[in-house]
């Protein structure tokens, strides 16, 4: 078992409780190896209790965590790890992702655009003066 870690250690590591990794574990959102009587954590699960933690800290539900969690991973290459390159935040009611600058829900996969709108009015000021501009170059013309 090469790079994992004893439950003792995600403790301290982490602030869950016994009884969450346990339950954690039951449900399937986290899959530690197994010796004995003691788990073993791979650096990939530190990463989901660590986000299973804030999130909940943030009041949302951990079956919307799970089935974000899930979704992310079903979509994200399997080859490197899908939440620790992630922008993850949450409002309490919905799981918000950044991966490069696009934005979705991870637990609807809905997508999200965003627009700079102090941007969007700057160039409007700017699009405004040169109209002007252009009205007053015509009138001293003439």
């Amino acid at each position: 078992m090469n790079n994992v870690y004893p439950t003792s250690l995600i403790w301290k590591l982490t602030h869950a409780s016994g009884n969450q990794l346990k339950y954690w574990v039951k449900i399937g959102i986290v899959h530690p190896s197994k010796k004995g009587k003691i788990f073993y954590y791979s650096f990939r699960d530190i990463i989901k209790l660590r986000l299973i933690i804030s999130l909940k800290k943030k009041r949302l539900s951990l079956q919307k965590i799970k089935k974000g969690i899930s979704n992310l991973t079903a979509i994200l290459p399997e080859s490197d790890d899908p939440l620790s390159r992630l922008i993850i935040h949450t409002d309490g009611i919905d799981m918000f992702v950044n991966e490069k600058g696009k934005y979705f829900s991870a637990t609807t996969m809905q997508q999200f655009f965003q627009f700079d709108t102090e941007k969007i009015n700057n160039e409007l000021i700017e699009l405004q003066k040169r109209k002007m501009s252009l009205k007053n170059e015509k009138v001293v013309n003439y």
